[in-house]
């Protein structure tokens, strides 16, 4: 019983970010391939994406120090972390992405980085809501193996 409230919660928690367009239907998908023979596929692709996403965005923000920006090497950093956050779902981290890129394509090194400081603010929400998504679902398989060893 406790394991069937747990799933419900996490269920309504990830409603609720769709609902705040947080996450969309991507993650969904990643959420409907993890099974029984691979019960912790979501936990992987979470620790890969949020690897990738820091390691995007402090190449991003190093390229942005420079006195003269390798625009082509940004790009490449925020090509990196708008895939990465598609991929997991993080609708808004993809979205700020995009204004980067709109802003690096004109080569406004002001504007690039200001939408960098609120890329990194989304980053940061998708975050702590994809930890408590992971907290929520290790505690849900504890459970299930819980119950198998019963």
């Amino acid at each position: 019983m406790v394991g069937t409230s747990l799933q419900q919660e996490l269920n309504n928690f990830v409603r609720s970010l769709r609902e705040q367009g947080i996450l969309d239907h991507n993650f969904d998908t990643l959420s409907r391939i993890q099974n029984d023979q691979s019960p912790l596929f979501v936990t992987e692709v979470i620790n890969l994406f949020t690897r990738d996403a820091e390691n995007a965005i402090t190449q991003a923000r190093d390229s942005l120090q420079e006195p003269s920006v390798d625009y082509d090497k940004l790009i490449a950093a925020v090509h990196q972390l708008r895939g990465a956050s598609s991929s997991i779902g993080g609708c808004r981290v993809a979205l700020a992405c995009r204004e980067l890129r709109s802003a690096i394509d004109d080569k406004d090194k002001e504007r690039c980085n200001e939408i960098l400081q609120r890329i990194v603010e989304e980053y940061q929400t998708l975050h702590v809501n994809l930890a408590h998504i992971l907290n929520l679902g290790r505690q849900i398989l504890a459970l299930q193996r819980g119950q198998h060893q019963a």
